[in-house]
């Protein structure tokens, strides 16, 4: 098969990078976790269960996405849209580097706000209120229910 027959075999080149890609970071989930236990002791779910299996998933929805990239038709994007992946990467560099000084109850409504930006017709008025909502579900859940050691708000009330 000549390299222009290979090309024509691969219908959609972006959902079969896309799909390599997925299966690999799949690969590398699982072999980063055949250290932890997929269960212990009286049949109890261990630490390594939740992260093989979602490898697991992600490594068959990536093959899926690869097949669909051999065999559907082509489908054109008119561009990549930059805005979107960057400030949802932004929004979890921003929880990650605020969570430690500001504490959950700050770093929370933090990266709700950063993540908004990815879509330009968000309005502020709409996304403060989620913001503080979806916040107070978190810390009750992690710091309450789950009662985690995250840090709620180190400046105002300590650790």
């Amino acid at each position: 098969m000549t390299g222009h027959a290979a090309r024509a075999a691969v219908r959609v080149p972006r959902d079969l990078a896309a799909g390599i890609f997925l299966v690999v970071l799949a690969l590398g989930a699982w072999l980063a976790t055949t250290d932890l236990a997929m269960t212990e002791g009286g049949g109890q779910p261990g630490p390594g269960l939740v992260p093989r299996s979602v490898a697991l998933l992600l490594g068959g929805f990536g093959m899926l996405v690869a097949a669909l990239g051999l065999f559907d038709r082509d489908t054109r994007i008119a561009g990549l849209a930059w805005r979107g992946p960057i400030f949802v990467l932004g929004s979890v560099v921003a929880f990650a580097a605020s969570i430690r000084t500001l504490g959950l109850a700050f770093a929370g409504p933090i990266a709700v706000l950063v993540s908004a930006l990815a879509d330009r017709e968000q309005r502020l008025g709409e996304i403060v209120p989620y913001a503080l909502v979806l916040t107070a579900l978190c810390v009750g859940l992690f710091k309450y229910v789950l009662r985690l050691p995250i840090p709620l708000a180190p400046l105002v009330l300590g650790y």
